[in-house]
């Protein structure tokens, strides 16, 4: 399998050697509108955890559907795929956009923003589909 940084990984796994697992400050993650707050630092995991079979989401207020994450990291980092393993029959996300170098904004700062980059999003029951960045 061909990965994203320029050789193949047939041989051994790169998942710890390229995750940005370890640089994000999940003392500071933050979500708007989560509907259990503070759950949102349960679900970011290190690539071979994303998998596991907790019970750990994350969700939306009822009858607003959309998050703001706020996701800092301990050092700079470049990030060139993210990966959203979502829930069955319409309950991943469908869209995501990302905002670099902001903090502390609000759903009516991000909604008159120029987001960085867009993406639409399909279920990713399994965690095989990566989004690629610029």
């Amino acid at each position: 399998m061909a990965c994203l940084h320029d050789h193949s990984c047939e041989d051994h796994d790169c998942s710890t050697d390229w995750s940005l697992y370890k640089h994000i400050d999940l003392t500071k993650v933050t979500a708007l509108n989560e509907s259990v707050p503070g759950s949102v630092k349960s679900v970011f995991k290190a690539w071979e955890q994303r998998l596991s079979s907790s019970e750990e989401h994350l969700e939306s207020n009822e009858g607003d559907p959309e998050l703001l994450v706020y996701i800092p990291f301990t050092s700079d980092v470049k990030i060139k795929s993210i990966s959203i393993v979502g829930g069955a029959d319409g309950t991943s996300p469908s869209k995501m956009r990302a905002f670099i170098n902001r903090d502390g904004i609000d759903f009516s700062d991000a909604q008159g923003m120029q987001a960085i980059q867009e993406w639409d999003l399909a279920e990713n029951l399994q965690g095989v589909l990566e989004y690629q960045t610029r």
